[in-house]
């Protein structure tokens, strides 16, 4: 019984692992998506300011920026949360070991194995001695924080492609509302 507890304690842990790997790229794909369309937004109010377009052009633009916001929302957005909550294809328990190898070199390649001893210990008949060695290396790694392998606070770097078109939206409507108001 210690041998499934333990490698249900691993699972476990691989499965919050991965959903935090879900919701670093939904916060990344959030910032991306929020720059994209603030961009858009306002490069099309100034140019309509400016140029004053006759209502095909205006409907080009209007749907244009109408599509390239869905995509942008569903690529960066959507798919990561419906990742997040299992809808759809998300990465395997081996690739998530993969990725906590790479950052925890202690961990490296005995979580991949023993992943694939749980396969073998499936498959096989001879199970005891295949689930002791499950239950020996679980052990060893059991402390190791899994999550610790990703890093929300690194999504700040991502701010750079939100924060300049929110500054520049808030300076025109501070300073020029109506660019805004009438584009």
């Amino acid at each position: 019984m210690a041998q499934k507890n333990n490698y249900q304690l691993l699972v476990e842990k691989l499965d919050q692992f991965i959903r935090k790997f879900y919701v670093n790229k939904l916060i990344r794909g959030g910032l991306y998506s929020l720059g994209l369309i603030l961009l858009l937004f306002v490069s099309m109010n100034v140019l309509e300011y400016y140029y004053y377009f006759n209502s095909g052009i205006r409907k080009l633009l209007f749907f244009s920026f109408i599509g390239v916001s869905v995509a942008a929302l569903s690529y960066w957005v959507f798919w990561p949360l419906a990742q997040y909550f299992r809808l759809g294809s998300i990465i395997s328990r081996e690739q998530a070991a993969t990725i906590i190898g790479q950052h925890f070199t202690d961990v490296k390649d005995k979580l991949l194995n023993i992943l694939q001893l749980k396969d073998q210990a499936d498959q096989t008949s001879n199970r005891d001695l295949i689930l002791a060695s499950i239950n020996q290396k679980s052990e060893e790694i059991k402390i190791v924080p899994f999550k610790k392998a990703i890093d929300l606070s690194q999504n700040r770097k991502y701010l750079k492609y939100a924060l300049p078109p929110l500054l520049l939206l808030l300076i025109i409507l501070f300073a020029a509302p109506s660019i805004i108001k009438d584009g």
